[in-house]
């Protein structure tokens, strides 16, 4: 039976039973036996606790013990577990959000972790001049534990605060024209070139051409005509494998490593290395090579974006462009196919092109000309101006049907037939008038 009670302890000095200040509860779930603090040191406020518990019993939504023993520490142990059994990379930008979220959360309840808090967070980050895109990912960090959280049995987390987001102004759409990439490359050092043309030319990932993970001339097919790139499911970012086939220029440019990789460094697997050995850093020739044909803002990383944008002004399908360039999402995807000032230029003259086309010459005689003027001395487009102006008695002629102004509905049929009505009446009473002014003139000239 639900109950509540007070603990007791017994005083170490007196020896005496003394009662705890608050209440405490004892409920059934399932048949097991709940004690719970109701953390109410008034009766009726302990009550309505105990009879909150026995509602989420009855629906299936009790609050486990974990819940209110949670702290952010245990959620951080969670997090860390996650990453060793899928095997994730990131744990490195992990660790620079818990640097942040530790100072402020540390030692905190996990329900203690409310929506005012986080917006607290939020603006103390804010005051020490961090990105908003920075504050979001530090967030993300956190929702993602207190999900792991919610997902364990028993849970350690009851209910997940909203957490709102900042708005990222921080989009690149940074792109290659294709003279710009030349002298890029010709300005770069030997053992970029390589790697500048892969992405150039397949939108692939930086990690997936340089360093020990990066391209192996095992995974290279070459023939005289074409070649193939063969990415496996481990080397990837979504962990699917990938076909690439090489011509022309990019072709050329893998054929040309291949010989001085054999004739100078026949036991380096590595198709991007410098001096038989893998690199992982091309910040310095990258940033100078830039620098020395007068390209400035751009990253390696904009070679992927090219590298898509090229594929779809191409004419390749979407979906085959993205089984090249790896992308998972078409989100992702249409934020990489940029458009550039060129694009809209030829979007404005397809337009005019096709309004050419569109244009119809007529042929046009002056007996035709006279034939047109004469039939339209002939019709009479005020019947349309007096019907409009007929349906609206309330509109003058000098605006009905000539005016971009809101027009009233119709009325209904009986209104309509009774102005009809109406303007017979009146028709016949003017003919009768007119009929009694004629006998009456009649009549006049005979007497004269």
């Amino acid at each position: 039976m639900d109950m509540l009670y007070k603990r007791k302890k017994r005083d170490p000095v007196t020896g005496e039973l003394v009662e705890f200040v608050t209440w405490w509860m004892k409920y059934y779930d399932n048949g097991k036996p709940i004690y719970q603090s109701t953390g109410k040191r008034e009766k009726r406020d302990a009550l309505a606790v105990l009879k909150r518990a026995e509602m989420k019993v009855l629906e299936g939504l009790r609050e486990g013990p974990l819940i209110h023993r949670t702290k952010f520490e245990d959620l951080v142990e969670d997090l860390k577990r996650d990453y060793r059994l899928k095997g994730l990379k990131t744990w490195r930008r992990r660790e620079d959000c818990l640097k942040h979220l530790r100072p402020v959360f540390g030692g905190m309840l996990v329900k203690a972790i409310t929506s005012e808090r986080l917006q607290g967070y939020m603006t103390k980050r804010l005051e020490e001049q961090a990105a908003p895109a920075t504050i979001n990912r530090e967030l993300d960090c956190l929702r993602r534990m207190m999900v792991l959280g919610s997902q364990h049995t028993p849970p350690k987390v009851g209910r997940i605060p909203h957490f709102a987001r900042l708005a990222e102004l921080n989009v690149r759409e940074g792109f290659f024209e294709h003279d710009e990439f030349l002298s890029v490359r010709g300005a770069a050092p030997d053992h970029l070139k390589v790697a500048m043309t892969i992405a150039y030319y397949t939108g692939m990932r930086m990690r997936e051409i340089i360093g020990v993970r990066g391209l192996r001339w095992e995974q290279v097919m070459l023939s005289e005509k074409e070649g193939r790139i063969q990415l496996g499911a481990t080397q990837t970012k979504t962990k699917q494998a990938r076909v690439i086939y090489m011509t022309d220029d990019f072709l050329r440019v893998v054929q040309k490593a291949k010989d001085l990789r054999d004739r100078d460094y026949p036991k380096c697997p590595y198709v991007c290395h410098l001096n038989g050995q893998p690199f992982n850093n091309l910040r310095h020739g990258w940033k100078a090579a830039c620098k020395r044909v007068g390209v400035v803002g751009r990253t390696f990383h904009d070679l992927r974006r090219t590298g898509v944008r090229n594929l779809v002004r191409a004419g390749v399908p979407e979906t085959v462009a993205m089984k090249i360039s790896g992308h998972l999402t078409r989100s992702v995807f249409d934020r990489y196919n940029i458009t550039s000032e060129e694009d809209l230029k030829q979007a404005a003259a397809r337009l005019g092109e096709y309004i050419q086309r569109k244009k119809v010459t007529l042929t046009v005689t002056p007996e035709l000309l006279e034939g047109q003027q004469r039939a339209e001395a002939t019709a009479q487009p005020i019947e349309m101006w007096r019907r409009g102006r007929d349906l609206n008695s309330r509109t003058p002629y000098e605006v009905s049907g000539f005016q971009d102004r809101h027009v009233r509905p119709l009325r209904h049929p009986s209104v309509l037939k009774h102005h009809e009505i109406t303007r017979i009446k009146r028709q016949a009473h003017e003919k009768y008038n007119m009929r009694d002014f004629a006998a009456d003139r009649e009549a006049c000239l005979k007497t004269l």
